[in-house]
């Protein structure tokens, strides 16, 4: 039966978001697209696939998922949002509390708690203010890659869509005078969104229990960080760590598909091409853009087929000069899928960078669904393909995540090198 929907805004979201879940035992179902079908899944983490949509289109598909399973009061509901509160925050929050409200009238009146810390990889909130590794998120690039503007404060992101919101500071998450319940009840008496600071995985447990006491059923809200503590809160762990792992044999050289063009990504790519036979394409944006129309992409599509037909590991990911822009970005992710896909279905195993990247070569590949399995560090989860020609193993992950050696690692983990995945809980700990 299923217990707990996810909602993301795009895939990586979504798999990073899930396997919070599945750490604690749980069965999870990632998928690209609502079905009427019932999924046999504990979790079901639904991508949207809302992250680069206009605010109001994106609100309009919310809406309209978020009513398919609001009727159901037993569901736990858990909007995941960007750590760097990318897309469409605001919008899709009112139209998700709109639709609740919409569908049970007569009960209690729903609000949402809001906590997008991930204390795991540097994200904190602190005075309803978001930070990355103690800076400001507004003073970072990312910040204005993404052509974002103002302040990252939470509440005064929320204020033009009509949502009423009461911040909750570090005295009030951990303060041992009066029960954090009873002043979240107060709150969700005059606020539509109670947005909670958190600088630890423990805030974030005292948030999301403190919640479960409350008079009405919230929508939770917020990034992996608080998905981790949500089962635990709720009663709903079967277990404290993840069960070793059974893969497939890897049959075929191993494709990655990097699509980010965050630094860490970047420098991710450089280490795995450079500690191993990895074979790096890079494609010029333009080539790209034009696909066949370029007599050079059938020169990068040969390439790559040359190094699948040596049975060698490929990186395929755009060249970074000149900068590509925001708006062309969608287009780029599409073009790879179609390279990749070229190729993709002898992989071994697929490797997928930026959510965007990975739900356009999952389409390409006419992939629907994906079974959590665990994750390699904080943030990367692995899975496999469900109800596809074979059983594949895929790895997700957002631009920005993992160390420098995120990706070798994910190299060394699939050809058996190395066999570690990290626990559930935030202790570091890693099991065999």
């Amino acid at each position: 039966m299923l217990r707990i929907l996810i909602l993301a805004d795009d895939l990586s979201g979504a798999a990073d978001c899930g396997v919070a879940c599945a750490g604690a035992g749980l069965e999870t179902l990632v998928a690209l697209r609502h079905t009427d079908e019932e999924p046999v899944a504990d979790v079901l983490s639904l991508d949207a696939d809302t992250r680069s949509l206009a605010a109001e289109q994106a609100a309009k598909k919310i809406d309209q998922l978020m009513r398919g399973y609001a009727a159901n009061s037993d569901l736990l509901l858990f909007k995941k949002i960007d750590s760097t509160l990318r897309g469409n925050v605001g919008a899709e929050l009112a139209a998700a509390l709109r639709a609740l409200r919409d569908v049970r009238p007569g009960a209690p009146r729903r609000i949402a708690i809001m906590a997008p810390a991930f204390p795991a990889i540097g994200r904190t909130t602190i005075d309803g203010t978001q930070f990355v590794h103690g800076q400001p998120l507004h003073n970072l690039d990312i910040w204005r890659v993404q052509g974002m503007n103002g302040h990252a404060h939470i509440p005064d992101m929320l204020q033009p869509f009509g949502l009423q919101c009461e911040v909750l500071g570090l005295d009030v998450i951990r303060s041992a005078r009066s029960p954090l319940s009873d002043t979240m009840n107060a709150a969700a008496q005059i606020a539509d969104v109670l947005v909670c600071d958190a600088e630890t995985d423990a805030d974030l447990l005292a948030i999301a229990s403190a919640s479960m006491r409350l008079d009405c059923k919230p929508i939770w809200v917020g990034s992996a960080g608080l998905a981790y503590q949500l089962p635990q809160a709720a009663g709903l762990s079967k277990t404290t760590h993840f069960a070793p792992v059974s893969l497939p044999p890897i049959s075929g050289p191993l494709l990655f598909v990097i699509g980010s063009l965050s630094r860490n990504s970047l420098e991710q790519v450089r280490i795995l091409s450079s500690s191993s036979a990895t074979i790096e394409i890079c494609v010029p944006p333009e080539v790209l853009l034009a696909g066949g129309r370029n007599a050079d992409w059938f020169v990068y599509a040969h390439e790559l087929e040359r190094a699948f037909r040596s049975n060698q590991d490929v990186v395929l990911s755009p060249k970074t000069e000149p900068r590509i822009d925001l708006a062309e970005r969608p287009f780029i992710a599409a073009a790879l899928a179609r390279l990749a896909t070229t190729v993709a279905r002898n992989a071994g195993a697929l490797i997928a960078s930026g959510g965007e990247t990975a739900r356009a070569v999952f389409e390409a590949l006419d992939i629907t669904q994906m079974r959590l399995l665990g994750e390699l560090e904080k943030g990367i989860p692995i899975s496999i393909t469900e109800n596809w020609s074979r059983p594949l193993p895929v790895i997700t992950k957002a631009g920005d995540f993992g160390g420098a050696s995120a990706l070798l690692n994910c190299s060394r983990f699939l050809h058996r090198e190395e066999s570690r995945l990290v626990s559930a809980r935030t202790s570091g700990k890693v099991i065999e």
